[in-house]
């Protein structure tokens, strides 16, 4: 790595950050722990691609297999479960549903971009779910919000719970708090069976592949990908007071992919898509340019993965330009 300052200070923030995930690793062993730092300190250390990914596969089978251990009910419930039936067909009605916990006059400005992008594409019916209107549609057991409040569970993992029951009970579009789409959804893809973001690679970096992504799933009510997963998290929630990942939904996708053959074949028949949804996050500061920005509108991609975390946000630019992220407020009339 060098010596230069900028290293030096990544190098020790990196310790700190360690060291305190190394102590709630060792919750589930010694082993995980060691796994988890080596994969760290080879992105740390800037190792070959092929080290990385195969530290990356080290630690991923580590917990799929720990996952297998705790929660053999509902792999044995669901393994080798038959295709409902007519799970190919296309979904009939569709309703669109985001989440928002505080309640969506709560939301940040980020996510009324979002959701509001979605209500003019869409055409139809948007629901945004919170903290008491989840409960007309399903139940959170009790346990789960009891860990909730002693801090077990993290929000982001009762809202994975939330989005797979929404999808099991009732079907339909999910898309996350900051999912941009950019024009309209056409049906084949809004009353698709089984939909989500996807481009297939055989890198292990991602326990996912990238063939599918939490922050935009769609299904017809009750395909077990959705089920399983529902089910899964309330044995694993039962059992465990901890996330073993925060991506651990990714896992229980997996899982499902390995043991029910209908959800595999939905999930490789889903063809890759929107090439272009991690690109618009770079360029959100950047000055607008309305033939530039027909890139974001037009053409094989429309929803982009957004951040509260990554990706400048400002709406002018240092000469006082109007930026991608002002235009795209503006468009739907949001103060930042």
């Amino acid at each position: 790595m060098g010596f230069r300052p900028a290293h030096i200070k990544k190098y020790f923030a990196w310790v700190k950050r360690r060291a305190d995930a190394y102590k709630q690793d060792r919750r589930f062993s010694r082993e995980y722990a060691r796994l988890c730092f080596e994969f760290e300190w080879s992105q740390l250390g800037n190792k070959p691609q092929e080290l990385i990914d195969a530290k990356s596969k080290a630690k991923q089978e580590w917990i799929l297999a720990y996952l297998e251990k705790t929660c053999p009910e509902t792999i044995a419930a669901y393994r080798n479960m038959p295709a409902p039936e007519h799970m190919n067909e296309p979904q009939k009605e569709v309703k669109l549903w985001s989440m928002w916990w505080q309640g969506e006059n709560e939301a940040a400005p980020l996510f009324h971009l979002c959701i509001e992008s979605a209500k003019k594409h869409m055409h139809g019916d948007v629901v945004v779910l919170d903290k008491d209107n989840y409960k007309n549609y399903f139940d959170i057991p009790e346990y789960m919000l009891r860990k909730l409040a002693e801090g077990k569970i993290a929000l982001q993992h009762i809202c994975d719970y939330m989005v797979v029951s929404i999808l099991a009970t009732q079907g339909g579009f999910f898309t996350g708090a900051t999912v941009w789409c950019s024009q309209d959804i056409p049906d084949s893809v809004l009353r698709a069976p089984f939909y989500t973001c996807k481009a297939a690679t055989d890198r292990t970096f991602f326990m996912s592949r990238s063939r599918w992504v939490g922050y935009l799933l769609a299904g017809r009510k009750g395909f077990p990908l959705f089920t399983f997963a529902r089910d899964f998290l309330e044995e694993y929630w039962r059992k465990v007071d901890a996330a073993v990942d925060y991506l651990v939904l990714d896992y229980i996708f997996e899982l499902a992919y390995r043991n029910i053959p209908c959800v595999k074949a939905m999930v490789d028949a889903n063809p890759d898509n929107n090439p272009l949804r991690n690109e618009l996050i770079a360029h959100l500061s950047d000055a607008y340019d309305a033939e530039k920005f027909k890139r974001y509108t037009q053409g094989d991609t429309m929803f982009y993965k957004l951040s509260w975390k990554f990706g400048a946000k400002d709406t002018l630019t240092a000469d006082g330009r109007v930026t991608n992220y002002g235009h795209m407020l503006d468009e739907y009339d949001i103060e930042e």
